[in-house]
């Protein structure tokens, strides 16, 4: 873990919520963390994204509050930027249907 885990409870008040609570539903075993900061400046607007399968798939930054634009990056360097909470679904679980092991559990 990266950061502390964001669970669907967690709001930011902005439309990377939806992005979130789609893409628990969507994708069975979805781990959200956020990451926590060690200064009061640095920016928290940063997400992790991954499965129990594996770690370090997905990273999202936003905006403060949850804003977009989203910039989206995965683990093979593959950078998106999209202010669309769609979008920004349909990419990220494309990006975890990658691995073999998730496409058999994906509905």
């Amino acid at each position: 873990m990266r950061g502390r885990p964001w669970t669907n409870a967690d709001r930011t008040g902005g439309p990377i919520d939806e992005v979130f609570s789609q893409l628990r539903e969507l994708v069975p075993g979805v781990i959200i963390e956020r990451l926590e900061v060690t200064h009061p400046a640095e920016d928290d607007n940063v997400y992790f994204i991954d499965d129990q399968h594996q770690f370090d798939r997905v990273q999202v930054d936003t905006n403060p509050d949850g804003q977009p634009p989203f910039l989206i990056e995965n683990e093979n360097g593959l950078r998106h930027e999209t202010t669309d909470t769609t979008e920004a679904v349909t990419l990220i679980r494309d990006w975890l249907e990658q691995n073999p092991d998730r496409r058999r559990q994906l509905p």
